[in-house]
């Protein structure tokens, strides 16, 4: 919950700097959100599947195969994000189309999912990363990594680099830095409990 609620704060902060760019450009970016939903709910499928292997795993004590679990879904998000990313990506006029007629409206929707929809598998990977620390029992962890790397940095990026250099696609770049950024700090939080763990078998062995 407080997770979706610290998104939630910085998006409104991301769609009060669309909004200054006027009606066509809140249009387009809401038809472009509508169409990476589609590819967004398909990876948040492996988010869960992450979760819950992760989770059940851990608790019978299986540490072993965490390791398998982190790879195949990291695989399967990345192969997912990218096949749909870019396919939607490639037909982002088509599909703007569906939402409305207004050909300016589809320019700017198109501005957000060039710069969005082929990189949209870092974002599966980061809350994959973040799935996997949950399944370990670390709730608080990925929730302050995601607060500080995703929230915090994109509001930081409006108000400093957004309102220096005042374009759409200066706003877009912040959501695929700040996914790598958070990944980047979820995978690190994730080896160190992995090796704490690895420690905590090799004891219960002994």
């Amino acid at each position: 919950g407080i997770y979706g609620t610290l998104f939630s704060i910085s998006n409104v902060i991301i769609q009060s700097a669309v909004n200054g760019f006027g009606d066509d450009v809140v249009a387009g970016n809401s038809t472009a959100t509508n169409i990476e939903g589609f590819v967004y709910v398909s990876m948040n499928a492996v988010y869960n599947a992450a979760i819950t292997f992760t989770g059940q795993n851990h608790g019978a004590g299986r540490y072993d195969r965490i390791k398998i679990i982190l790879r195949d879904c990291l695989i399967l998000v990345t192969v997912i994000g990218l096949i749909l990313g870019m396919s939607f990506w490639g037909l982002g006029r088509y599909l703007a189309r569906c939402y409305t007629s207004d050909q300016i409206v589809i320019d700017y929707s198109m501005v957000r999912m060039s710069i969005i929809l082929p990189v949209y598998f870092l974002c599966g990977i980061m809350d994959t990363l973040m799935g996997m620390l949950r399944g370990m029992g670390y709730s608080t962890l990925p929730t302050i990594n995601s607060f500080i790397g995703a929230c915090m940095f994109r509001v930081i990026w409006v108000f400093t680099v957004f309102a220096a250099n005042h374009t759409l696609e200066m706003l877009y770049i912040s959501y695929p830095i700040s996914w790598v950024l958070t990944a980047a700090v979820h995978l690190a939080c994730l080896l160190v409990v992995r090796h704490k763990m690895k420690n905590r078998l090799k004891l219960s062995i002994d």
